[in-house]
């Protein structure tokens, strides 16, 4: 406690706390970072850290609050319990709706001071802050972090992790230490075993998940190849390639190999293209067949032995792919590595770094305004079809002003919502379709108006490519037709029953809002009485999207 004629500024605690702790131990602690807030905080702050290390990692956590202080009477105060500032830091992960791990908690009217230890690798850690008055975070550490806000520590989630580019570069380096001893007898073993224990994950081998993550490096591998000589890659490559991994899944190769065809003939096969082959002739192909892949599987191997023409060629071959990788070799080994991992092989998991990979994601954001609205008013905020290319998982993030705000996620093949968790869009995997998902964001006014503002639908996955847009640009400009009227009782419980007229195929929302709030609605589009889709609510019920077609186009279908 101090007097009343003693009180400093909470700017002024803050710095005499940095420089006692700071100048306790000036040799330890090499990145500094902070955060300062005078605003009340009751309804908590949040702050996110990234940090990523290759070795232990060690934080000086100093966390300061400002709060309530209760009269005892005389020239002292005491800090009620429940005014004390709250410091909790868990783990965290955007494409997890789960808290994470507790790491730390802290209690404090004043100043404290702890020690977090975090093991190697990539770690996200969520920093609540509850205080009354304000709060100053004060972080030191070895170990160089990003800490801020959101928008200050996704962008650097989008880059690979310290584990994941060192286990990357080996494995090129084991790469690169193949092809310079390819036409060396007593090296080339030698550097083939320490390839396999660099692209192998620790515990793999001898287990019967080996020959299967082998099949993922050369699949890899030759993609690899691919994409640093361009999809043109010469022929040659094709059959180097195979000399290096052994690999005959696929002995088809292009025409113009010439280590497989530079000894035959091109003949035309128009004569035999609209013929049956008879039982003789389906068996001599068979045999040419089986004497070809013979013969070509022997020169391969033929290869990888030091003083023969197909070794030199060989080598020859795989030193130009080598000069075209060490152009730009972090950025190869990273693409390398990162197709393995996208095969989705369970050996994979065996990786150090795949711990790593819960803490990767990539981002869009897409923004649009929206205008003045008067109290208790409904609107469309957000309407727009999204292409999935692949398998995903996505999560969809919304950020806005906004007091209600709800964002609907539809199927635009089968119709169907994506199931909310608690009104709010769920991490889930999309399947890749043919029409894409439409994401429809609605908002209503409570009962003050609204000014005009910016909202923001952030879309983030674990990698690019993400879901894109069916157009150009983002549309927000949107056409309303509304219609009021009294509902009179009947028999059929029908409160309106309107036939839509549609000259121009086109994207809709459909919304129904009643005066009475508690009453039960189910609203249907139909197609000749029969039920395309339907919706249930209470008081108020919304079909996201709907495309009506033209008259002209259910006629030519």
């Amino acid at each position: 406690s101090v007097s009343r004629e003693t009180w400093i500024s909470f700017e002024d605690f803050c710095i005499c706390f940095q420089n006692l702790y700071v100048f306790h131990k000036p040799h330890t602690y090499a990145y500094n970072y902070q955060k300062t807030d005078f605003k009340s905080t009751d309804d908590q702050v949040f702050y996110y850290l990234l940090v990523d290390s290759l070795i232990p990692i060690e934080i000086l956590v100093s966390f300061s609050a400002l709060v309530h202080w209760d009269e005892t009477g005389g020239t002292k105060r005491k800090c009620s319990s429940i005014s004390k500032g709250v410091l909790t830091v868990e783990r965290f992960s955007w494409k997890c709706v789960t808290p994470g791990e507790l790491l730390l908690k802290m209690h404090t009217s004043a100043t404290k001071t702890t020690v977090l230890n975090l093991p190697v690798g990539r770690h996200i850690l969520l920093f609540t802050v509850s205080s009354a008055i304000g709060h100053h975070i004060h972080l030191c550490s070895m170990i160089p972090c990003v800490f801020g806000e959101e928008d200050t520590v996704m962008p650097s989630l989008e880059k690979e992790s310290y584990r994941f580019i060192e286990q990357a570069t080996a494995i090129l380096r084991a790469v690169g230490n193949v092809i310079n001893n390819f036409s060396s007898k007593s090296e080339f073993s030698k550097a083939m075993k320490e390839l396999e224990l660099a692209h192998c994950p620790p515990g793999l081998h001898g287990t019967g998940m080996a020959e299967e993550h082998f099949k993922v490096f050369n699949d890899a591998f030759w993609y690899f190849i691919e994409h640093v000589l361009g999809k043109k890659a010469a022929s040659n490559y094709k059959f180097a390639f195979r000399s290096f991994t052994l690999d005959f899944k696929d002995t088809e190769v292009s025409e113009d190999d010439t280590m497989y065809s530079e000894s035959c003939e091109k003949s035309s096969l128009s004569s035999w293209q609209n013929q049956t082959p008879v039982s003789e002739e389906d068996a001599a192909a068979c045999k040419l067949q089986a004497i070809w892949r013979g013969a070509y599987v022997r020169k391969v191997l033929n290869s990888r032995k030091p003083g023969t023409k197909e070794n030199a060629h060989v080598k020859e071959t795989l030193q130009k792919l080598w000069t075209a990788i060490e152009l730009n070799f972090e950025e190869c080994a990273v693409m390398l590595l990162r197709k393995m991992f996208n095969i989705s092989c369970k050996s994979i998991e065996k990786f150090p770094c795949y711990e790593d990979e819960w803490c990767k994601i990539s981002f869009a954001d897409y923004a649009v305004t929206y205008a003045d609205h008067a109290p208790n008013a409904w609107f469309v905020v957000f309407r727009e079809i999204f292409l999935v290319p692949e398998d995903m998982l996505i999560v969809s993030k919304v950020y806005t002003t906004i007091p209600s705000c709800i964002l609907h996620v539809v199927d635009n093949d089968t119709l169907e919502e994506m199931p909310p968790v608690f009104f709010k869009e769920a991490p889930r995997v999309y399947p890749k379709n043919k029409k894409g998902y439409i994401f429809m964001a609605e908002a209503r006014t409570g009962d003050l108006p609204l000014a005009a503002g910016r909202w923001r639908l952030r879309l983030i996955g674990s990698h690019s490519p993400l879901p894109f847009l069916s157009r150009e640009a983002v549309n927000n400009v949107y056409s309303t037709k509304e219609i009021k009227e009294y509902y009179i009782p009947n028999d059929k419980h029908v409160m309106f029953r309107y036939s839509v007229k549609v000259t121009a195929s086109h994207m809709a929302t459909v919304q129904v809002q009643t005066s009475k709030s508690d009453v039960f609605i189910k609203l249907q589009v139909l197609d000749n009485e029969e039920e395309i889709v339907s919706v249930t609510g209470k008081g108020h019920a919304v079909i996201p999207a709907f495309t009506f077609l033209s008259n002209e186009t259910l006629l030519s279908s």
